[in-house]
């Protein structure tokens, strides 16, 4: 038994030494080869390191961007088409989906209207398919017709002016400078008001002359009222005595507040 653990300590004395080599002796016994490995495994652990330390960083900037509604409508004003009309409305909601939509239609450089039209169109869309009082009034509210104590017929037409101009309402002058005008043709009950075009409008009995258009035309036609919650709009748009474009709106009446539900194209040319 006392040979056993004479035996041990003897091992044990030999793996771990009394005296360590000093500083100045591992220097000594270090060979080009040894130096190389050991800046190697330096240089290793730096890397390793570093990449650990900026990588959780960089992960955890977009996802606190991502979930983020608010930093993701940013990012969204920047560039329409980085999410589909489907994911921005269910990522940001529709208060902020009007948000969007009021600050996409104030801008008016060629580039920006290109990728945001077909952008608007769909997520106007979706939004009128739901029948909840939060995107219903978000919609009202961005057709600026979510006063109830107004009429309905000026709550359809400002409707029907918004969702065909955007929140401007702004039709651009012809090629000779001349400003475009709204002219309405309305039945001789409604009530005229104030829809916001920008420039000048006509309000004109369904026989009454229209006279000749020195600029751009818009063209609403009577109120169809197909019951007293669904309605029918015509709606033309001449840039000029040969090009432009003829579509019928269908509204309808919810929680109190109209939207465009359908759109057909009548004639373009």
């Amino acid at each position: 038994m006392q040979a056993l653990l004479d035996t041990l300590r003897e091992l044990v004395q030999g793996w771990f030494p009394k005296e360590f080599p000093s500083l100045s002796q591992f220097v000594n016994a270090m060979d080009p080869v040894a130096w190389t490995l050991a800046l190697l495994l330096i240089l290793a652990v730096g890397v390793g390191i570093y990449l650990t330390v900026s990588t959780r960083r960089y992960f955890f900037n977009i996802d606190d961007v991502e979930t983020t509604p608010e930093m993701l409508l940013a990012r969204l004003k920047q560039d329409p088409g980085r999410l589909s009309p489907v994911a921005i409305l269910s990522r940001i909601g529709a208060e902020a989906t009007l948000e969007l939509l009021d600050y996409g239609d104030q801008i008016q450089t060629k580039e920006w209207r290109y990728r945001w039209n077909a952008i608007r169109e769909e997520l106007l869309t979706l939004l009128s398919q739901q029948n909840a009082f939060g995107p219903i009034y978000a919609l009202a509210r961005y057709y600026r017709s979510e006063d109830r104590q107004e009429p309905d017929t000026l709550r359809i037409r400002r409707t029907v002016l918004v969702h065909k101009l955007g929140v401007l309402r702004h039709l651009e002058s012809g090629q000779d400078g001349n400003p475009s005008q709204l002219r309405i043709r309305y039945h001789p009950a409604e009530i005229q008001g104030s829809l916001g075009f920008d420039g000048d409008v006509l309000w004109l009995m369904p026989d009454e002359p229209a006279p000749t258009p020195y600029g751009p035309v818009v063209e609403m036609g009577t109120i169809d009222f197909q019951t007293v919650n669904d309605a029918e709009v015509t709606f033309h748009i001449r840039r000029t005595p040969t090009v432009g474009g003829g579509f019928r709106l269908c509204l309808q009446k919810r929680r109190n507040m109209w939207v465009v539900v359908g759109e057909e194209i009548e004639w373009a040319s």
